[in-house]
């Protein structure tokens, strides 16, 4: 059995210029995007989720979503949702906060931080194999939804109709469909 410890491994490998990602047909995944490794997408266990996000050039990358300590989620309120927010999650103790030079918050010690459209699909993940208290970050995600409705209204219409929705309740009837 191969040794698969890392918290995300990678489609591909990221490259020595900025944005560049090389060997992304290997079957072979590479550990944190950079080291090579003999393990396939199918050898890693049902607590790694694939995912894609801006943090790994959107190349297709698996969490491991067990073993989570922590995790908070940061939204930036603008015309779209999720593609500039942040999930940042702690597999070693509880997230720690501090205030850089301009006086805004940002965590100093997260494992890895997930940007983009499968925030919530990982949340959930971390709620099933993780067994922490998802609530706070559910309650902050629900929150950017109803910002975004209020401010983005032609947007929200145009994705979700003229109605108020559960942003969780609404991904789990999608991710079921896409099972089927």
């Amino acid at each position: 059995m191969r040794k698969i410890n890392a918290y995300f491994y990678t489609q591909g490998k990221f490259g020595k210029s900025f944005r560049e990602t090389v060997d992304t047909n290997n079957e072979y995944l590479y550990s944190r995007g950079h080291y090579p490794t003999k393990i396939k997408k199918e050898d890693l266990p049902e607590d790694y989720i694939e995912f894609r996000s801006r943090v790994i050039w959107y190349m297709t990358g698996y969490l491991k979503t067990s073993g989570v300590v922590d995790m908070d989620y940061k939204a930036l309120k603008i015309n779209h949702l999720f593609n500039d927010d942040y999930l940042y999650i702690s597999y070693k103790e509880k997230l720690k906060s501090e205030k850089n030079s301009w006086g805004y918050e940002k965590f100093v010690n997260y494992d890895i931080c997930i940007c983009g459209n499968d925030i919530i699909p990982i949340v959930l993940a971390i709620k099933k194999y993780s067994n922490i208290n998802i609530d706070k970050v559910k309650q902050k995600i629900q929150d950017k939804v109803n910002w975004y409705r209020e401010n983005c209204k032609e947007d929200y219409i145009r994705q979700f109709g003229d109605r108020e929705i559960d942003i969780f309740e609404f991904m789990i009837n999608i991710m079921k469909k896409e099972e089927n």
